[in-house]
């Protein structure tokens, strides 16, 4: 039996079931899956027995279309609802789309253009923003704004799970682009809840860089 838990997320492999999964949502957990590339080659959804037990899935926009047979993201998007409560597309460079088919909601929010050093894990803490601000009850926009953000993030800095950001970082980013000259009032808008999240006095000068972890090396004799 899994510890009790919140949220948790589950990578769900085309015909394994996960028996923790089942369980942990049958306790009240909120289950997040999200997926890899299908090399059996079928892309049938029925072969993820365990989305029946998630919240949300989050696959990328090649995963979500042949999952689907849709012919653009957003409407695999949709169609993806038909399995699971809310969906998230990741579109890459341009953003992410989501559903919810409880509330109605649809969003979409374009990608934040930064200078990439390792994408590694980004898509693992895209997934923890989403998770985190859906724990804390946001509008299904804000909670995409703030994955992709996190995610934009985590890819300035090398290492996988090194690289996520923490509040100190959010904050010297939304610190840092109030000042930009000529900064678009519309993406400003779009960000304003983080307002209201980030406490001044976690504010730090900004580009924020963490030393790079290293191994040593020991030269036998």
């Amino acid at each position: 039996m899994p510890a009790r838990a919140r949220a948790a997320v589950a990578s769900l492999a085309p015909g394994v079931s996960a028996p923790w999964i089942a369980q942990a949502a049958s306790k009240g957990t909120r289950v997040f899956g999200d997926v890899g590339w299908d090399d059996t080659g079928a892309w049938d959804l029925a072969a993820l027995p365990d989305l029946r037990h998630c919240e949300a899935f989050l696959p990328n926009a090649e995963e979500a279309m042949r999952y689907t047979g849709a012919d653009c993201p957003r409407a695999a998007a949709h169609a993806l609802t038909e399995y699971v409560p809310v969906a998230v597309v990741t579109l890459g460079a341009d953003g992410a789309y989501a559903v919810d088919r409880r509330t109605g909601e649809t969003a979409e929010v374009p990608a934040i253009e930064v200078e990439a050093l390792d994408p590694t894990g980004a898509g693992d803490v895209f997934v923890a923003g989403f998770v985190t601000g859906t724990l804390a009850d946001w509008p299904l926009a804000d909670r995409l704004a703030f994955a992709g953000l996190t995610a934009a993030l985590s890819v300035q800095e090398f290492g996988g799970s090194l690289s996520a950001p923490g509040w100190a970082e959010i904050a010297g980013w939304w610190r840092r682009v109030q000042s930009v000259e000529g900064q678009s009032q519309a993406a400003l808008r779009r960000y304003g809840f983080l307002a209201g999240l980030v406490p001044e006095e976690l504010v730090r000068p900004w580009p924020l860089r963490r030393a790079v972890p290293t191994i040593g090396f020991r030269r036998s004799a």
